[in-house]
């Protein structure tokens, strides 16, 4: 959530050095996808397996109509935002679709063809664009929950990876919401249900791992380290030369980047690089958790209350579009910023659960209410990759 804040300021900073893939090319977009199918997973997995299907259904519902209210209710205060005189073109993409509605957003004269466009998700700001992608991919988990319950998961898998050389071979959009031109359901549905079975076996994968050779391991941090060559080769990113190396050529680089990596449609070349990323990204946090530990209240309130954080980083993009001393783009101003909004987020989570935790306390000697994670509607304890334990803090306890 810390990349996807500063990745969508667009400020030159000493943070944007680190985030959009710097050292792998993957960005904080495919983490996210997969680790939310590992999160539901975990979750609804076992809830299927106690409660049966009927409580799994129902949860993903209510999580689906979450977010899409929560799609809906951005867009159209941004809307709001814009009749106050207020410019939010800065977030309405290239095609200014919401600028557009904004025409229109009137009482007196929209009409039932804007207010379908709002219903259908056709449009909204391009940070938040990804939860779009969300509803309908949390609305897909039920029947992927069935299906690995039912048929396993070679029918499950199977079936996703057949969907996405569907939209490799032929892309096309399932729906005509502007956030598929961006994150196409037929492509990035692979992620989100590779995650789900992760999740779903993820006592299985355990101790497949235990048992294995020490060449896999070996393997894997080879493979992430020949990425993280190839990142580094980059010609587009800023940063010291120490991080832009010149191993490959910029047109090399690029002919491979566009065959291979591109993000939108999801080339081999970063699904595989995500794939040895993710378990030596786990590994590597792990071991560094200790010189992390200081930030990490920081990173798991905005894990934990990842909705809650996306909606408020879409009003903080708008504010540093809207302050003048960010226009001079100063390297350190910049990286304040960033750091500032990250933190400002973070601690206006935080202390928002700490009320909450008050007011649902009674007398002060104790509380009743435990904090729920605002997409997945469970326990935030719950959220096992997001909030690390001892002595092994990225290991994930069984609910």
């Amino acid at each position: 959530m810390t990349c996807v804040i500063v990745d969508h300021s667009r400020l030159w900073s000493l943070l944007s050095w680190f985030t959009y893939e710097r050292f792998w090319i993957v960005t904080a977009a495919e983490v996210f996808v997969v680790l939310s199918g590992v999160v539901l997973g975990t979750v609804y997995g076992d809830k299927l397996l106690r409660h049966g299907w009927l409580a799994v259904v129902r949860g993903l519902g209510r999580r689906a109509v979450t977010l899409y209210i929560a799609f809906l209710s951005v867009t159209l205060s941004l809307l709001l935002i814009s009749l106050l005189g207020i410019d939010v073109s800065s977030l309405t993409g290239s095609d200014n679709s919401v600028s557009g509605l904004i025409k229109s957003l009137d009482p007196l004269t929209m009409n039932a063809a804007a207010w379908r466009d709002l219903a259908l998700m056709r449009l909204g700001p391009w940070p938040f664009e990804i939860v779009g992608l969300y509803v309908w991919l949390v609305a897909a988990a039920a029947p992927c929950l069935l299906a690995l319950r039912l048929a396993g998961w070679r029918l499950l898998l199977g079936g996703s990876w057949l969907l996405y050389f569907w939209y490799r071979i032929d892309p096309h959009a399932l729906t005509t919401a502007d956030f598929e031109k961006a994150f196409p359901i037929l492509a990035w549905q692979l992620l989100f249900v590779h995650g789900i079975a992760i999740g779903y076996h993820r006592e299985h994968i355990r101790a497949l791992m235990n048992r294995a050779s020490r060449a896999v391991p070996v393997g894997l941090v080879s493979a992430a380290a020949a990425f993280v060559v190839f990142a580094l080769c980059n010609p587009w990113t800023e940063g010291p030369s120490l991080l832009r190396w010149s191993l490959v050529s910029p047109d090399r680089f690029t002919d491979l980047y566009f065959r291979y990596f591109s993000l939108t449609d999801l080339g081999i070349g970063r699904i595989l690089n995500l794939a040895v990323a993710l378990p030596v990204g786990y590994a590597l946090l792990t071991w560094c958790w200790r010189v992390a530990r200081p930030l990490g209240v920081v990173f798991v309130t905005l894990g934990q209350q990842s909705l809650a954080a996306f909606v408020l980083q879409v009003y903080g993009v708008l504010l540093f579009e809207h302050m003048a001393w960010l226009q001079a783009n100063d390297f350190w101003i910049n990286t304040l910023a960033q750091a500032a909004l990250v933190l400002g987020i973070a601690g206006l989570l935080e202390g928002s659960r700490r009320l909450r935790k008050v007011m649902n306390s009674g007398d002060g000697r104790g509380f009743s209410w435990q904090s729920r994670d605002p997409v997945y509607g469970v326990p935030s304890p719950l959220v096992h990759l997001l909030q690390p334990a001892e002595p092994a803090p990225m290991t994930p306890e069984h609910p």
